[in-house]
């Protein structure tokens, strides 16, 4: 099992290199297993890097300036959990709503499971989508 210190380190990169910087490609292939899965209610679990990389990459199309800010992150054994928010003005589409040039936020609760070489095999993210779409139609 990775150290707290080493699971801390690769989620605070993880959110700075892929959101903050959006360095999401390279990020993603060093810091998350080949296999990890991920899983999104409501949808089936899936499974891979590619779905990570998919969901940072429409999120940066349809965003500018993004930025994600830790506002709470623990660690106990091999799953740390974070809680914060996404902030960024809509410039692009995003499920079907077309750029509205409204700085929007979207607070978030993930949690993640790292293996022994601190590389991520589980992500459950839980998002406020329904307040970011509802942001978005009131633009």
């Amino acid at each position: 099992m990775a150290s707290p210190d080493e699971s801390r380190s690769v989620i605070l990169r993880l959110y700075d290199e892929a959101l903050n910087q959006g360095n999401f490609e390279k990020i993603t292939d060093e810091l998350v297993a080949p296999d990890a899965v991920m899983h999104h209610a409501p949808y089936h679990d899936q499974t891979g890097p590619e779905v990570l990389k998919a969901t940072w990459r429409a999120l940066h199309e349809a965003f500018d300036d993004l930025h994600f800010e830790v506002e709470s992150l623990l660690v106990d054994g091999d799953v740390v959990a974070v809680r914060g928010t996404t902030t960024g003005t809509h410039t692009g589409t995003f499920a079907g709503t077309g750029p509205t040039g409204l700085r929007v936020s979207e607070r978030a609760h993930v949690f993640y499971r790292l293996d022994e070489q601190a590389k991520v095999t589980e992500i459950w993210p839980m998002v406020d989508r329904a307040g970011l779409l509802q942001q978005l139609k009131a633009g």
